[in-house]
């Protein structure tokens, strides 16, 4: 019994896995154009890991991602702010400053793994915090949006 038990909770968690690699995360939107994303897509993308130090994890942790300026590109954009929403409808706004002298990541993984909804998952916007003193405000803080469902791009 305990082994057939063992088995049903391994396949769930392999369809889990599989499910949450097919469905799409994340959504780009800029004027007429709308992307959905996977989590495979986004790794695939990912050309940016920061290591930093943030008020809601303990000690340095490692932040894979994509990154703002990468975003941009995908879109075919070369300057926007970023509406940053997530799940329960926060929002933040990332400005083109921001972008050009932090360029903060889009991060799907943290410490080498997926980032589970629980965990502020699946997309984490994560600015290089440790870097300098002068990052580490309310302001940037506020625009570390967890749970993020969409990105949308507003041209200047």
């Amino acid at each position: 019994m305990q082994t057939g038990r063992t088995l049903f909770f391994t396949l769930l968690v392999l369809i889990s896995n599989k499910l949450f690699a097919e469905e799409p995360i994340l959504t780009l939107a800029h004027q007429d154009q709308t992307v959905s994303a996977t989590y495979q897509e986004l790794l695939a993308r990912s050309d940016l890991t920061i290591v930093t130090e943030t008020p809601w994890t303990q000690g340095n942790t490692e932040f894979k991602g994509i990154s703002a300026q990468a975003i941009l590109a995908w879109m075919g954009v070369k300057q926007a702010d970023l509406k940053v929403i997530a799940l329960n409808k926060y929002w933040a706004v990332i400005p083109y400053s921001d972008i050009e002298k932090y360029n903060p990541v889009f991060a799907i993984q943290k410490n080498g793994k997926p980032m589970a909804i629980r965990d502020r998952g699946p997309v984490w916007s994560i600015y290089p915090l440790s870097s300098s003193g002068e990052l580490n405000n309310e302001v940037l803080h506020s625009r570390m949006v967890w749970q993020i469902s969409n990105i949308e791009i507003i041209s200047h």
